[in-house]
């Protein structure tokens, strides 16, 4: 499996995992979204998943975001601030 293709696992199962509870998703432009579930996806051709976020459900009085997880840097517990995915330095 090659870096690209275990890095997108490895967003897409964390974030899997904490559905339904508040997620910290801080991408490679800096910007930092809240992220409660996601719906994902490839298109033909894509290495990494797009990820829509807050939509199924909807979460009342959050965004609803669209990225790749090619662009993720990290994944925080909003509840803890423990780092549950870096991307290494």
């Amino acid at each position: 499996m090659s870096d690209v293709a275990a890095r997108d696992q490895e967003v897409l199962q964390t974030l899997q995992k904490r559905d339904g509870s508040p997620s910290t998703v801080v991408l490679d432009d800096g910007s930092s979204l809240t992220v409660y579930n996601i719906a994902w996806g490839y298109d033909i051709g894509d290495a990494s998943a797009h990820i829509t976020t807050n939509i199924s459900p909807e979460i009342e009085n959050s965004s609803i975001d669209f990225f790749y997880t090619a662009q993720v840097i990290s994944v925080i517990d909003r509840e803890t601030g423990g780092m549950l995915f870096d991307v290494p330095a």
